[in-house]
């Protein structure tokens, strides 16, 4: 499927979505301007591994406790002015972790910018714009923005902190992500379908038209789920639990692996410019294959892509820890498959979650999903500064990450749905 089949939309829902992938590009090339910097830089301030899992995954916990809540208040108020709010938030935030001087002033400001970060909203708003055949290329087209900006931003940022030291890639990228906010501020539209002002020239979004047709053929509508116990409603549709572990346990891998892996190449005699040759090339790796799988998962099904990367990437893990002896360059191949098998299972999982549910709680259900995806990602990084100070080292990482993939598959294979669009059925909004 190509750019001009996933935008065969409304004019008006065209420059919505442009909005939202420009903004987000201009996001990630500053965020991915002190990707590097970031575990370094509290590196620099501590020698406690704990503290410096903490100072990386306190960005996750924060961020987990804003993404129902707020999941919620854009079901009911609308998308636009929630994000419009957060993308400040997190600008700010950035610009507040270049000045910090101690530890602890870095771990408070990086909770200020993770208070900002609304990737549940961003997600359902894909899903009001594109329909269920279409959403999976959204989420890798999507994927791919982010990718050109953390393939353009880690070069630069390395450049930045090689000769300007590890803070000034943080006041660059506040810059962008308040640039970012600006462009949301000027193109972005609301896409919520209760919420538009449609005029007589313009229609609901291609995914609120198909689901007000399915909707008006379902004896019990799914949005019922909404006036009781939401929450619980939610954790009732068949398939979304197990969504949410899988997606969970791959964004831990993600969260081990990232916070560490700085540090780990440090270790083994890299200095800040030799990773870039490993980052670079590792993130358009990383990247193109959520591309891939996003895209076939529209075709294929949801769970076949997630099920296929965990696969790939438990093994390649086990084999790192075996090479721990061996040169570096012995290494990088199994890593970057590692890698590659987190990346192919992500887009899909996203997907499925917005397939599951019916649009009126779209925000919750994302809301729940990125709650457990970040406070997933946050643990991660955590018990990995824990791990690290095991026999193995850095090792146990690796270890930590094929154990999660591993339970992942199986937990996916048993329980994992693999439609591509499921419907609510009548018994779980009765039981509502």
């Amino acid at each position: 499927m190509g750019l001009h089949d996933v935008f065969n939309i409304s004019r008006r829902l065209k420059l919505v979505a442009f909005s939202l992938l420009i903004s987000e590009f201009v996001r990630s090339l500053g965020f991915n301007l002190y990707t590097i910097s970031l575990p370094l830089m509290a590196q620099s301030m501590t020698s406690s591994t704990v503290l410096i899992g903490l100072a990386v995954s306190i960005y996750g916990f924060v961020s987990c406790t804003v993404q129902l809540p707020l999941g919620r208040f854009s079901d009911k108020h609308g998308r636009r002015g929630i994000l419009l709010l957060s993308a400040f938030i997190y600008a700010a935030g950035a610009l507040a972790i270049g000045f910090s001087e101690n530890i602890y002033e870095f771990i408070i400001f990086r909770a200020l910018q993770a208070s900002g970060a609304l990737m549940s909203v961003l997600q359902a708003c894909l899903g009001d714009i594109f329909p269920a055949e279409r959403r999976g290329a959204a989420m890798a087209w999507f994927s791919i923005v982010y990718a050109v900006g953390s393939i353009v931003g880690l070069p630069i940022g390395l450049v930045v902190a090689g000769f300007y030291g590890l803070h000034m890639p943080f006041y660059v990228g506040a810059i962008l992500a308040f640039a970012a906010a600006a462009i949301m501020v000027i193109f972005l539209r609301e896409t919520h379908p209760g919420k538009q002002k449609v005029t007589a020239s313009e229609q609901l979004t291609p995914a609120a038209e198909q689901e007000t047709k399915t909707a008006s053929q379902t004896p019990v509508m799914a949005s019922q789920i909404s006036t009781a116990t939401p929450v619980l409603g939610l954790m009732r549709i068949k398939g979304f639990i197990p969504s949410c572990i899988v997606g969970t346990v791959v964004s831990a891998v993600m969260g081990a692996f990232f916070a560490f892996a700085p540090s780990w190449l440090k270790s083994l005699g890299l200095d800040i410019f030799d990773m870039a040759w490993i980052f670079i090339p590792g993130m358009g790796i990383f990247f193109v294959g959520a591309f891939v799988s996003g895209v076939l998962s529209d075709r294929m099904g949801r769970k076949k892509p997630v099920m296929f990367g965990l696969a790939f990437g438990a093994p390649s893990a086990f084999v790192v820890i075996f090479l721990s002896k061996a040169p570096f360059i012995v290494m990088v191949p199994f890593v970057m498959v590692m890698m590659l098998g987190v990346a192919i299972s992500q887009p899909p999982l996203s997907a499925l979650v917005i397939d599951l549910v019916d649009k009126s709680i779209r925000g919750r259900a994302t809301g729940i999903y990125n709650t457990l995806t970040v406070l997933g990602n946050a643990s991660g990084a955590l018990i990995a500064g824990v791990v690290a100070m095991s026999t193995l080292g850095f090792y146990a990482i690796f270890l930590l990450a094929a154990c999660l993939m591993g339970g992942g598959l199986v937990i996916g294979l048993i329980l994992m749905p693999n439609k591509r669009k499921v419907t609510v059925q009548p018994n779980v909004q009765e039981s509502s």
